[in-house]
């Protein structure tokens, strides 16, 4: 029976082993659109949830069946030495701690633009007070090393409830609550200020404005005819840069504006952390105990 556990464990460590180093060659949905690979290749990344591996059921189920092989070990006598059963019981219960938080924990992204701010809140959908908080992006800055050319660092300025200034970078993540939020990628666009009966509104393309009961859309720019194409109350017009337009009580001026960043956050649910680093250190307390006996 012995062997059998043995034999079992090693199968799917190696599966799961496997899949998790194939996954970081493939581009997960979470962070880009997937890529078509060629036929077959595109079906097996798609049933193996290859794109989407680390929160799939089938990383949780490889997870479950690691610990279930343990524990079976266990309860079959395959492990007979009591020290060795405490060791196998505790890497079982990281093992299922570990399926559990990837099935169970929550993970998202928020965009925001500079000077936007954002309820983070309203993407956890959570009435706690920790999680009812504002985050606001003062600024997005891409630091180079010396040869000007290779990013060393993505940084977002955040300011949180108008009161704190806090620092988010790649390996520098912010905990709020149970949720940690980390510097994932960073977009870049032009930013107009629509005009509207001489008030501005910014806006890039493709955002819409509302100004009273009136709904503007800057949709797109013809480099052709260099124009701007926007829809307002569903109707479609053509409009120059600082050419005013009048549609019925609304008068409409395009003026140039300037590059903003935005910053993609990722958003991560940690609930079970401090239990997995007890368990860890217990396994690690057990591990060195057991070397002192045999020795």
């Amino acid at each position: 029976m012995r062997k059998y556990w043995i034999y079992a464990f090693q199968i799917v460590s190696i599966l799961l082993l496997v899949f998790l180093v194939v996954s970081t060659f493939i581009p997960q949905v979470s962070e880009f659109p997937p890529g078509e690979y060629p036929g077959a290749a595109n079906r097996l990344i798609r049933t193996l949830h290859l794109d989407r591996f680390y929160d799939s059921p089938v990383n949780v189920l490889l997870w479950g069946i690691l610990a279930l092989s343990m524990i079976a070990g266990i309860v079959l006598k395959g492990i007979r030495s009591p020290i060795q059963k405490i060791l196998h019981l505790l890497l079982a219960l990281c093992f299922i701690i570990i399926a559990v938080e990837k099935s169970s924990n929550r993970r998202f992204f928020m965009t925001i633009r500079e000077d936007e701010t954002v309820r983070l809140s309203d993407f956890t959908k959570s009435a706690s007070a920790t999680h009812d908080c504002e985050l606001r992006l003062l600024q997005f800055e891409i630091q180079y090393h010396d040869n000007q050319r290779t990013p060393r660092a993505f940084l977002s300025q955040l300011l949180i409830n108008e009161r704190d200034t806090v620092q988010l970078a790649v390996n520098k993540p912010l905990a709020i609550g149970h949720y940690r939020l980390y510097q994932n990628a960073y977009d870049r666009k032009i930013l107009f200020y629509l005009n509207i009966n001489n008030q501005d509104y910014a806006a890039a393309l493709g955002d819409t404005v509302i100004c009273g009961a009136v709904e503007c859309i800057l949709a797109d720019f013809d480099h052709a005819k260099r124009v701007f194409n926007i829809k307002v109350a569903d109707n479609d017009y053509s409009i120059g840069m600082l050419q005013p337009l009048r549609i019925g009580d609304l008068e409409l001026v395009i003026k140039p504006g300037k590059t903003v960043y935005s910053s993609i956050i990722e958003v991560a649910e940690v609930r079970w952390t401090k239990l997995l680093l007890v368990l860890a250190l217990l396994y690690i307390i057990v591990l060195a105990v057991a070397f002192w006996r045999r020795k």
